[in-house]
């Protein structure tokens, strides 16, 4: 029987830090294995399971499913493509009840942050009190995000402090 149970906290952490020299936004993020198996799972209307599923199987499911959820936008409205990099499970949670995944992509963004904006609904689909996090970093500047379902899309600039 696949390993399909809740748990109580319906939350993803992602890291975004804009490379200057690439133009790329480099995105790590964080999420359980047992909410992104259910996911892919409801999008791609199969059984999808990380240590079962071939890997580029699972990670094409992955790309088409962060495409939807995860959407950056440049300042004219054009979504950044999305390229994947690859996942790595956390060793300090793989052998626990509720493991976690990092995945690892990035999005070019030729122009900067400039009018840059976000839509972060990862598992926004699945739970009514999912809350995405992310931290934004460029040079020494640091900005925290809360995303919760029906969020529209924030603006990813630094306030000036």
């Amino acid at each position: 029987m696949p390993r399909l149970h809740a748990h109580s906290l319906h939350q993803s952490t992602a890291e975004a830090e804009y490379n200057p020299a690439t133009k790329k936004l480099e995105v790590s993020l964080t999420v359980f294995i047992n909410d992104l198996e259910l996911a892919l799972i409801r999008q791609s209307e199969r059984r999808m399971f990380i240590d079962k599923t071939p890997a580029a199987e699972f990670d094409a499911q992955i790309v088409l499913y962060l495409a939807k959820t995860f959407v950056v936008s440049d300042a004219k409205g054009e979504k950044a493509a999305l390229t994947w990099v690859g996942r790595e499970i956390e060793p300090e949670t793989a052998k626990s009840d509720d493991p976690a995944v990092t995945l690892f992509f990035e999005m070019a963004l030729p122009e900067g942050l400039g009018g840059v904006s976000l839509r972060n609904a990862v598992f926004s689909d699945l739970f009514e009190d999912q809350l995405n996090l992310l931290l934004l970093k460029a040079d020494t500047k640091r900005r925290q995000f809360q995303f919760k379902r029906g969020d529209g899309p924030e603006k990813l600039e630094f306030e000036d402090r």
